[in-house]
């Protein structure tokens, strides 16, 4: 992160192009933090689901009135 010394110098020799330009740096900081964790969070779940289900066979469900039976 920069530190407030320099985001005042910034300020001083830019005006509102700097203020503008740290915004957008915190904002993209704050984006690709956010990013990272839901493919964090993305990786967890899709490894925990693939951990319930170890068989390969393909799952409906089906609400009671509209069950019908399959003959084989």
């Amino acid at each position: 992160m920069i530190d407030l010394n320099q985001i005042f110098t910034v300020i001083k020799k830019q005006g509102a192009t700097g203020v503008l330009a740290i915004w957008l740096y915190y904002t993209h900081s704050d984006v690709q933090d956010l990013k990272q964790r839901l493919y964090d969070c993305y990786g967890r779940a899709s490894s925990t689901a693939t951990k319930q289900f170890k068989d390969t066979s393909t799952f409906a469900i089906v609400p009671k009135d509209e069950l019908i039976e399959v003959e084989e």
